[in-house]
């Protein structure tokens, strides 16, 4: 999750590109890039189908999947949902923060994505960039949600243990029928104008690196509740004539 974040804050977003799924392409591109740059080989892919293995009919698709290097067989990767939130309709201000939950974390509880894994990721792009409104909205829905979405006692841990100085992530913990799981979230906003981004510390382990090491120990991490802060890091987003 460190990599999605620090590389959301370098990217140039033109103003056009409004809807998920064109802007979770463009940040795969970005994605993509910044590991080659950092001598990375990890392997990601958009839209990767899931299906039926009987009847090969399509469940769903994983936004990003992140393959690391050798890949294991295609059978050890992390999945991240993306979803938009705080979107202007003509009906005015939707907050989306429910779909989040129902559309986007229930997914992974409900073995659909990341069945036999520990853990997934969950990104949302607040659209109007109102990073205050979006993140307290997104805990209120996990929390009017948690029996749902089976949230473990102390289950949700502000900000994410993974990307401890980005003050718009948090981790929640959940009862899978697998065993526990986690989910690493991060909020990342979306600007109209051009603004310079201060580099995220990197004082937390990597997204992708914890994900190997739980897979390698059999740990999730555990939650403990903290208070958020006000202020965070938002994309850059390019306005073209």
């Amino acid at each position: 999750m460190l990599h999605i974040v620090k590389t959301w804050q370098t990217l140039s977003l033109n103003s056009r590109v409004t809807h998920e799924t064109n802007i979770t392409a463009v940040f795969r591109d970005a994605l993509i890039a910044a590991y080659v740059a950092s001598g990375r080989s990890w392997f990601i892919t958009l839209e990767d189908p899931i299906t039926d293995t009987t009847f090969g009919t399509e469940l769903g698709r994983n936004d990003l999947r992140f393959y690391p290097p050798n890949h294991h067989g295609q059978t050890l990767f992390f999945t991240v949902e993306c979803k938009r939130l705080r979107v202007t309709t003509k009906a005015g201000m939707s907050s989306l923060a429910e779909q989040y939950v129902v559309a986007g974390i229930q997914r992974f509880i409900d073995g659909q994505y990341s069945a036999g894994l520990p853990c997934g990721g969950m990104v949302g792009y607040v659209m109007d960039n109102d990073m205050d409104e979006a993140f307290a909205a997104v805990q209120t829905a996990i929390t009017s949600k948690q029996t749902e979405v089976r949230l473990l006692q102390d289950g949700l841990r502000i900000p994410s243990r993974v990307v401890p100085n980005y003050q718009w992530s948090a981790d929640t913990r959940h009862k899978r029928m697998d065993g526990d799981f986690a989910v690493h979230h991060a909020l990342l906003g979306i600007a109209h104008e051009m603004q310079t981004q201060a580099a995220t510390r990197e004082d937390g382990d990597s997204c992708d690196d914890q994900l190997t090491t739980r897979l390698n120990n059999g740990k999730t991490p555990h939650a403990h509740h903290q208070h958020r802060a006000k202020k965070g890091p938002r994309c850059n987003r390019k306005i073209e004539s």
